[in-house]
């Protein structure tokens, strides 16, 4: 007979390798070079407080983690391939959010995208938001998904939890 913990072993491994090499196809972080993002006006204090407000949307909309962490994500990856200008930041960010949220959420949670802007006080308009969402999409050839640090939380503990019902 096998040893199951051996079996569940090389599962885990093969799942956090199918992941690794995913995001490394996908990821791509924004390169910060004398304060700013390289190729942009972006600060890294304002990079920051981008992810922080991000947080705070996350929490205003009672997103899952999951949702915020690819909302960064697919905000890092468009930071790095484009040159933005910082009036356009927020306007970003947020749409990155709602586009996570759109992956992630159901449809009941996530509400109409007037709805959100109105619930998060930004002046933009819903228009802006589905214009931004285009052109993220095209930048990033519809490919939001990468893997996020919550992902490989959840496959860790998956195989935890699977181990300790075999009682390895």
């Amino acid at each position: 007979m096998k040893n199951p913990g051996a079996v569940e072993g090389r599962r885990l491994a093969v799942l956090l390798e199918a992941a690794l090499l995913r995001e490394d196809r996908l990821w791509k972080v924004p390169v910060f070079k004398n304060g700013c993002i390289q190729g942009a006006d972006i600060s890294s204090s304002q990079h920051r407080d981008m992810i922080l407000w991000l947080g705070e949307m996350n929490r205003l909309f009672q997103f899952c983690p999951e949702t915020f962490a690819l909302g960064v994500c697919v905000l890092n990856r468009l930071l790095s391939s484009v040159k933005a200008q910082p009036k356009y930041l927020k306007c970003i960010a947020f749409t990155s959010l709602v586009l996570a949220a759109k992956i992630n959420e159901e449809d009941e949670v996530i509400g109409s995208v007037r709805d959100l802007v109105l619930q998060s006080g930004c002046n933009f308009s819903t228009a802006e938001i589905l214009r931004m969402e285009r052109i993220i999409l095209d930048k990033l050839h519809w490919d939001l998904y990468t893997a996020t640090p919550v992902d490989f939380i959840h496959i860790v503990s998956q195989n935890s939890a699977e181990r300790r019902k075999l009682n390895i």
